[in-house]
């Protein structure tokens, strides 16, 4: 699943943590590495605060792929190990003598691990998580195709629907994995990922960190994180107090801009001016956006002869996947791109950090709500178009 915008202060593959005791704990990794391209090998701790990955031990891979690396860590971390600086491993100090072995030779390779019940946790989160994210993948990329061939295909509402459902089995899956967790370093792995994926929403991760933290009060990576977060809250909250609203653009004049519909016509948000219109962010590669496409198409069927239509805006760089997750989702009101993705001039423009997002403008061009997802859509239309 292709990543899309995520906040800014999520930024690393996965985040440190802590153990039970604050005092200094050395502990050391060992193993046999097969197949190494170098005999240069490096323990990394990765940064908790987006510093990067610091070493803090090297050494040389012996004839018979053997190694030893050691550390001293006041707290449970997150660490690499790598060849020249290249990831091929990643574990949590959890003991002071953990054992980790593995074949680089193998594409999919999950390294055999012991004396590291965290490691292991780490590593079945994953390996679920890549099955339920793949079958997302196979479940959209079928939907596509066939909308290709005949958007009027009945299968697809059924693939639609099952890709709905493994999409919230895995956001099931991710938050009571992080909530059942007995080890923050694997904690922060998950919500990580959950941020980078965007699996759920930030306000989602925020409340499981404010959660993790209640568990482990005296661990620093989690409190740096949620401080992390705070920050970032605060900062948006300031943005929102000078513009006068929770979002920034609220009761503000939408900003107008242009581009090319599928036709590669010109097309602008002030052309539906004197209507009820939804303007939806979106694309083709973002599972979430997807999964709400049902909601937006039973909105807009409801509620289309009532001075009311909705226009997509794609932040989609491949044409051709844009054109054809619209006809297998359905999507009848107009469309438009940049072809931009993260650089779209809509981000900047409507100030949002994350996709689906959507704004309602009313007829004079005002913007008088936003981020309606699943029953809040309809709801708020049926209480402005009486």
């Amino acid at each position: 699943m292709k990543k899309i915008i995520a906040a800014a202060f999520i930024t690393s593959v996965a985040i440190a943590s802590c153990t039970d005791s604050g005092s200094p704990n050395k502990f050391t990794v060992s193993g046999k590495i097969d197949h190494a391209t170098s005999p240069n090998v490096f323990l990394e701790r990765v940064g908790y605060d987006n510093s990067g990955q610091k070493v803090v031990d090297s050494g040389k891979i012996a004839a018979d792929g053997s190694y030893s690396l050691k550390a001293v860590a006041k707290e449970q971390n997150l660490y690499l190990l790598t060849i020249d600086h290249k990831s091929i491993a990643v574990f949590v100090n959890d003991n002071s003598d953990i054992k980790i072995s593995t074949d680089l030779d193998r594409t999919f390779r999950t390294p055999y691990v012991s004396n590291s019940d965290a490691t292991k946790s780490i590593y079945e989160f994953l390996n679920t998580f890549r099955s339920k994210d793949s079958i997302l993948a196979v479940t959209y990329n079928q939907m596509d195709s066939l909308a290709k061939q005949n958007p009027n295909d009945s299968t697809i509402l059924v693939l639609q629907n099952s890709g709905s459902q493994v999409l919230n089995d895995l956001t099931a899956y991710m938050k009571n994995y992080i909530q059942q967790s007995k080890d923050p370093a694997a904690i922060f792995y998950a919500l990580n990922i959950a941020a980078a994926k965007n699996v759920m929403p930030l306000s989602d991760i925020d409340s499981l960190t404010k959660q993790a933290t209640e568990r482990f009060k005296e661990h620093a990576g989690l409190a740096a994180f949620r401080s992390l977060l705070t920050q970032a809250a605060t900062a948006n909250a300031n943005k929102s107090a000078e513009a006068g609203g929770d979002y920034p653009l609220l009761n503000q004049q939408a900003p107008d801009i242009t581009m090319k519909d599928a036709n590669g016509k010109p097309l602008s948000i002030s052309s539906f001016k004197g209507k009820y219109l939804l303007v939806d962010f979106w694309a083709s590669w973002c599972m979430p956006c997807r999964h709400e496409n049902p909601n937006v198409v039973a909105a807009y069927n409801k509620f289309k002869d009532k001075n009311f239509t909705i226009l997509g805006i794609s932040l989609d760089t491949d044409k051709s996947a844009w054109l054809q997750a619209v006809k297998a989702d359905n999507l009848t009101w107009p469309q438009m791109t940049d072809t931009q993705e993260i650089q779209s001039m809509a981000a900047e423009a409507y100030r949002f950090n994350g996709i689906p997002f959507n704004v309602l403008i009313d007829p004079s061009g005002k913007i008088i709500a936003q981020s309606l997802r699943g029953p809040a859509l309809e709801q708020k239309l049926a209480e402005v178009l009486k």
